[in-house]
């Protein structure tokens, strides 16, 4: 641009001096130089935190599809680079054997609710004959408590406290072995849960519950918006749940959008809700216009990395910062397709003069994108 605008400067000055209005002089010709400068200082320099520009790139986030749950592919539905919704299916894995451990978990479910009753009922019966036992305790020690009394007045022999006392003994007895009847009920019934439910039954239901899980999961569905790319996958091939064998690669679209590169020393200009200009590769002589979403506010420079060896100095570098750009117009998503690149201008409200030259070179930017296919 400092180029145009000197070209510009001299064919006015050749003008002027073919008109005669300046001499043709070195001294004439010599204020060239002055010229530069002057747009340096209150031009070019100022225009650099004024209206900053940086490269920008179009990001999005690529998921890699790792199923749930391992097995054989028997169908591929999803096809490569169609665009699909958040919860369409991707592909199938084998169910049957899913199926047949669903059929197991309900099968044991069954024999456990059925065995959870006998034991309930078995407890009630022993804990009954408890109460049974200790009531008859209870009558065995007041009669033997009224005869003692009446034995010891002499109004009965001793043989009558004899009897007493051996019923009393036959009475601790039965409750001693109802007591143990109760205690091999609650043994048969199993722990239980604080809310009150039996811990074999609960475990039961959720032994069917996850195989219903693991069952569901043999259908694989696309987290989000996107399309699937490099799509190996074909029916035969065995998914594994692993997270270094992926089965597919997924981009979501949902959040893509032109993520910008600042130098830190225009930073401080920045903020929220600025204009943005960006002239794109996948666009040629066009703009597209946005604003500043917000500046993340961290770079890979200031993250410290987990090792068990003391920090050692490195080279510092100043790593540009990134700014999230929002576009005004929904029809420019159809050019900003992850990977797409260009170059980007924003407008603060710093240095309002300088925004002019920015908005030219932008507009040739976008021009010479026809012919020159580097950033």
């Amino acid at each position: 641009m400092i180029v145009f605008l000197t070209l510009i400067y001299v064919a006015v000055l050749f003008v002027l001096i073919r008109a005669k209005v300046l001499p043709d002089t070195k001294a004439t010709w010599a204020t060239t130089g002055g010229w530069i400068v002057l747009l340096l200082i209150f031009l070019f320099i100022p225009m650099q935190w004024g209206a900053p520009s940086g490269p920008v790139r179009i990001m999005t986030r690529v998921v890699q599809i790792v199923p749930n749950v391992a097995g054989q592919v028997v169908e591929v539905v999803a096809n490569p680079n169609v665009s699909m919704k958040k919860g369409d299916v991707l592909f199938r894995i084998d169910p049957v054997p899913f199926q047949q451990s669903v059929d197991i978990a309900e099968a044991n479910l069954v024999r456990v609710q059925a065995q959870s009753v006998q034991d309930l009922e078995a407890l009630k019966t022993a804990q009954a004959s408890l109460r049974q036992a200790t009531a008859q305790k209870d009558l065995a020690q007041s009669r033997y408590d009224d005869d003692k009394k009446l034995v010891e007045s002499g109004t009965y022999s001793e043989n009558r406290l004899d009897r007493r006392t051996s019923d009393l003994d036959q009475a601790s007895a039965a409750v001693d072995s109802a007591r143990a009847s109760v205690t091999r009920a609650e043994a048969e019934l199993g722990a239980v849960m604080p809310s009150g439910k039996v811990a074999k039954l609960a475990e039961a239901e959720t032994s069917l519950d996850q195989a219903l899980w693991n069952l569901d999961q043999t259908i694989v569905r696309a987290p989000g918006d996107g399309y699937v790319t490099n799509m190996a996958l074909s029916v035969g091939q065995r998914a594994v749940s692993l997270p270094f064998a992926p089965a597919m690669a997924f981009v979501d679209t949902a959040e893509s959008g032109p993520v910008a590169q600042i130098h830190q020393i225009y930073l401080r200009h920045i903020k929220h809700g600025q204009q943005v200009e960006i002239a794109l590769k996948t666009q040629p002589g066009k703009l597209i216009f946005g604003t500043v979403d917000r500046v993340i506010p961290a770079v890979s420079g200031g993250q410290a990395q987990v090792s068990g060896s003391i920090a050692a100095a490195v080279n510092v570098t100043s790593e540009p910062f990134l700014i999230r750009i929002n576009s005004n117009n929904p029809d420019d998503a159809v050019f900003m397709v992850p990977g797409a690149v260009g170059t980007v201008a924003i407008y603060t409200e710093k240095v309002g003069a300088t925004h002019v030259i920015r908005k030219v070179m932008m507009r040739m930017t976008a021009i010479l994108n026809y012919l020159n296919p580097a950033l």
